[in-house]
């Protein structure tokens, strides 16, 4: 209180364009005591947990690696999986933010589970073979009979997997391989056994056989024997962090994030 009677005095004795400039001063440095005592932090520190289809990891990881500079509030604990197998974490209520599964169906059977899914990218199937395994170009059948195992992904839960068995069943070469056909838990793990000579042949996307230089692409599946392949990003309905992973799905959909995917050989979609 001193202070200010000083200051007051001050004042009262002072000319009047002083007197004016030192009540300026003093509303000024009022102004910001006063801001100060009660500004809070723009934002508080987010941990984003996302979930997204196996065949995404090398470039969401970098998108996220990309996102984050530019929003350092912000990190992400992606958690990598066959699309169905994350279908089901959310419909239990798992902690997830977010999502970007490999197949509209499985993003429809989630319901009101999640919002705002928004179709972003999409893939082709191809058959895979090792490197080192000489095959005929641009022959299916021989390439599947001449194999003694085939990898693919657990058709009710990795959407990979589903699109080959709907396209063998289509070109009719579904019941002289079904024997032959060995399911695993997601593509990386169908990419990896073909690449490890563990399997003969394997369904994986088109963006998979460009992963691992020890493997080749034997064939293309035409995209008319089986449904289309979508990726799909959605907010969790309960996250408590929807606004940020809407952002971030919306960032999916712009030049610099497309142009990551199209560098993978992923398709965008517009």
């Amino acid at each position: 209180m001193l202070i200010f009677k000083d200051l007051w005095t001050l004042i009262s004795n002072a000319p009047a364009i002083m007197i004016k400039k030192l009540s300026a001063a003093l509303a000024l440095a009022f102004l910001l005591i006063t801001l100060g005592s009660c500004a809070k932090p723009a934002y508080s520190h987010v941990t984003l947990t996302y979930s997204a289809a196996a065949s995404l990891e090398e470039t969401l990881t970098q998108i996220g690696k990309n996102y984050e500079k530019i929003h350092p509030e912000l990190t992400f604990r992606f958690d990598f999986a066959g699309s169905g197998a994350i279908r089901q974490k959310v419909a239990s209520g798992a902690p997830i933010d977010g999502v970007f599964l490999a197949s509209q169906s499985d993003t429809d059977k989630l319901g009101d589970k999640v919002t705002g899914a928004t179709p972003i990218l999409g893939n082709s199937l191809v058959v895979i073979v090792p490197k080192t395994r000489s095959v005929s170009a641009d022959n299916l059948p021989e390439t599947l009979l001449s194999a003694d195992k085939i990898a693919l992904g657990e058709p009710s839960a990795v959407p990979a997997g589903n699109y080959a068995i709907e396209s063998l069943k289509t070109l009719k070469l579904y019941e002289t391989n079904q024997a032959k056909l060995v399911e695993f838990s997601d593509v990386t793990q169908v990419l990896n056994a073909v690449a490890t000579g563990n399997a003969d042949a394997g369904f994986v996307y088109a963006t998979d056989a460009l992963r691992n230089s020890h493997v080749k692409v034997a064939e293309k599946i035409p995209d008319s024997t089986h449904a289309p392949i979508r990726y799909v990003a959605a907010t969790v309905t309960d996250s408590t962090n929807a606004a940020a992973v809407r952002a971030f799905n919306a960032y999916l959909k712009t030049k610099a994030a497309q142009t990551v995917f199209k560098n993978a050989g992923f398709t965008p979609i517009n």
